[in-house]
Order: structure tokens, then C-alpha cells, then sequence
């Protein structure tokens, strides 16, 4: 029998991605305890954001070890009342964003390993590219590959996240991003 947590997710599959999440978290702060604390006086060191990520990390793992827990999901019903039958979607008649009714497992398999291939993709040609273009074709690229097709949503979700990126760690923190050309 197959007690779903939420959405149709297995607890035990909930508790292998908490367990994943953490252990990730860890190695994170394992490697980030040889990284200067801080390099000037006041400012965050280079062990700053790698902390964070992982403390942030950690908390997601147990968020999602307490959604997972077997014992919080309520019993299932008795065999003598026979179980209601599943509903199904109803597709929407207006514009859905992101993936909501994304039809197989098979077809969101194949958008996960594009949206890694994206990503190792905007790994390879950023610092070429620099950081100001590349930035927001990887987010068009994911905002795509996630369902989104409005233009006006594709053109300035991603020019105001390069530009966050942009104001926040090269101009506010100092931090050296690839110019690109």
C-alpha cells in the first residue's frame, strides 16, 4: 500500500531527500571550516555564504523529515468502506504557469536532466559570457523548462534577477563576478 505524504510523494521518498539534503548540508560545513572567517574587519568572510547555504539546508532536510514522518499521515480507511475514488485534474481553461498538470513521470524526467544540462551549460560559457548575460539565460532557460510562457514574465524576471545579482554582489558586497568579453 502506498501512503502518500503530499502530492502522490512516498514518506519514505520524502525521508531519503531530507537525508540527502542533510547529509549535502554537512559536507558544505565540513569544507567551509577551512575558509577564513573574515578578511576584513566588520565584513563576511568567505565562509559566510557557504554556512548560510548550508544552515538553510539543514533546514529544509527537517522540514521535510517532519512532512515525511510515517507516523503523521492519517490511517488509512477500513476495508468494509471502500475508498473514494482519486480526482482527477480538471484542466485549466486559462494559462497555467509553472508545471502543475505536467502529464507523466517520463516527461518531467526528461525536463529535470535538461534543466541540468542548462545549468552545466551556463557553468561552462559564464565566465565567457560574463555574468550579466549569462545570468538571465540560465533563468529564462529554467523559467521555461518549468512551464512558463508568458514573454512579458521571460524577459523581466531575468533581466531584474541579473541585475539583483549584479547590485547585491558586485556593486554592494565587492565581489568579483566574470565581466565575460
Amino acid at each position: 500500500m502506498r501512503n502518500s505524504a503530499a502530492g502522490g510523494v512516498t514518506p519514505l521518498r520524502l525521508l531519503a531527500e531530507a537525508a540527502f539534503l542533510a547529509v549535502l548540508a554537512v559536507g558544505v560545513l565540513l569544507d567551509s571550516r577551512s575558509y577564513p572567517a573574515s578578511l576584513a574587519e566588520g565584513a563576511p568572510g568567505p565562509a559566510f555564504f557557504p554556512r548560510l547555504l548550508a544552515t538553510l539546508l539543514i533546514v529544509c532536510a527537517v522540514w521535510l523529515a517532519v512532512r515525511g514522518r510515517p507516523w503523521s499521515h492519517p490511517p488509512e480507511l477500513p476495508p468494509e468502506s471502500p475508498p473514494e475514488p482519486p480526482l482527477e485534474p480538471q484542466p485549466d481553461l486559462r494559462r497555467s504557469r509553472g508545471n502543475v498538470f505536467s502529464g507523466s513521470g517520463a516527461g518531467r524526467g526528461a525536463r529535470l536532466w535538461l534543466a541540468v544540462g542548462w545549468i552545466a551549460a551556463f557553468l561552462l560559457v559564464w565566465s565567457r559570457l560574463g555574468t550579466v548575460v549569462s545570468v538571465p539565460l540560465l533563468v529564462v532557460g529554467l523559467m521555461w523548462l518549468t512551464g512558463e510562457r508568458s514573454r512579458a514574465v521571460l524577459v523581466t524576471v531575468p533581466l531584474a534577477f541579473a541585475g539583483f545579482i549584479y547590485l547585491v554582489f558586485m556593486v554592494a558586497l565587492g565581489v568579483p563576478l566574470p565581466a565575460g568579453f
